[in-house]
């Protein structure tokens, strides 16, 4: 930004000649292409880079570091049209000045194409030269890096507690039984409904056993990606020494939660297939879902990523790494959802599960409030690797005035 001001007064460039070289530099970041795998594709679909250029936010003595450029970049969706990436993210706090706010605000509503993320509450843990990396998680400049840990699906945990580790879907190859997945756990038993705090405590135990797998599986990753593909170039532009974040992420919260919600509130019977695997659940009555600002169902989302989290930092993590967590699914989460039965929530087997922290798909009825409350209610000390929400409103909804 300082080049393009001191060019501008020299009268070297114009404005509009500064905004194509922003535009330029965007187009270039959206043609890079990665060569990957048909099963890469698969998982992360769209083809992600993840780009993220950092927008604004508040400097620790109070002064905006908003500048034109913040502007230019952003204008690019207006010249170019949207695009998943490069992922404009703006550091929000409402002492931005109130014209970038403004302009903001109008690009989003024409274009849904920007991230918003608290500056506030990374500002406080990271100071103020800090970026956003890959998607949704900081890191001070030059200072940290992250080894990336996609996550862990806490809803097909949760079927697995219930069956004592068998897989509701694959089956044996050479048995032709249902596949062991976990060592062998106690299975839920009978017909009745099931019990809340026998779920819960078999949950736990399998969380347990899946933090273990997903910790010491990510250590193994990240030890051979360093001894045979090390990112020598990358790591030459930080400090000698560097803090490094072990990354982990969790897929399936709100479908998790809300079946939790609903063998607490509701009566769910499981029904079995002729192996006696739990395959699919009759709910009788009504329970609460996460997404309506209800502490019933808001909580129990709360305590599966305390619990989770507390245990994989339970465990060593390569080169000393801080293990974070990010609730965080890109578009995992139609893959996931793909490889998942049907859920004690009603949700059914194959369907997508919730992006990210999202409530599941139209149970979010009390209107966009409540739904960001029950989003804001997970605890960022939890979830330092981020806490990603999709949300889509109808313009209608912002009121008729632009102003």
């Amino acid at each position: 930004d300082v080049y393009i001001e001191r060019d501008l007064k020299k009268g070297l460039i114009t404005e509009e000649q500064a905004q194509e070289f922003i535009d330029h530099f965007v187009m270039k970041l959206r043609i890079v292409k990665f060569m990957r795998t048909k099963e890469y594709n698969e998982l992360f679909s769209g083809d992600p880079t993840w780009v993220t250029e950092s927008i604004g936010g508040m400097g620790v003595d109070g002064r905006t570091l908003v500048t034109k450029t913040s502007f230019r970049i952003l204008h690019t969706l207006d010249n170019l049209g949207p695009a998943p990436e490069p992922n404009l993210t703006v550091l929000w706090s409402k002492r931005l000045p109130a014209n970038f706010k403004k302009f903001c605000a109008d690009i989003s509503i024409r274009t849904s194409s920007i991230q918003y993320e608290s500056d506030e509450l990374m500002r406080a843990e990271m100071g103020d030269d800090y970026a956003i990396a890959c998607c949704v998680s900081c890191m001070k400049v030059g200072k940290d890096m992250q080894f990336f840990g996609a996550r862990a699906n806490l809803a097909k945990c949760l079927l697995y507690a219930i069956n004592g580790g068998k897989d509701e879907i694959m089956k044996d190859k050479v048995t032709g039984k249902p596949m062991q997945v976990s060592p062998e756990f106690l299975p839920i038993y009978g017909d009745d409904a099931l019990n809340y705090d026998e779920v819960c405590q078999k949950f736990d135990n399998m969380m347990t056993w899946l933090a273990d797998l997903y910790v010491n599986t990510l250590n193994l990753i990240h030890y051979m990606h360093d001894k045979y593909s090390y990112e020598a170039l990358e790591m030459a532009l930080h400090d000698t020494k560097v803090r490094r974040f072990f990354a982990t992420g969790i897929a399936g919260l709100s479908c998790a939660a809300d079946s939790l919600s609903a063998i607490k509130y509701a009566k769910v019977y499981p029904i079995r297939n002729e192996d006696g695997i739990v395959v699919d659940y009759r709910i009788e009555g009504e329970y609460p879902k996460y997404g309506n600002n209800d502490d019933r169902a808001d909580e129990i989302a709360v305590w599966i990523v305390k619990t989770f989290m507390k245990k994989v930092k339970s465990h060593y993590t390569y080169r000393d790494s801080v293990p974070t967590t990010s609730i965080l699914t890109i578009t995992s989460n139609v893959v996931y959802g793909k490889k998942t039965g049907n859920t004690p929530d009603g949700r059914r087997g194959g369907t997508p599960l919730a992006p990210g922290a999202n409530p599941m798909h139209g149970r979010d009825s009390n209107g966009a409030l409540a739904s960001l409350e029950s989003v804001a209610k997970i605890p960022y000390e939890y979830s330092r690797d981020g806490i990603s929400n999709t949300f889509s409103i109808t313009p209608g909804s912002l009121g008729r005035e632009d102003d």
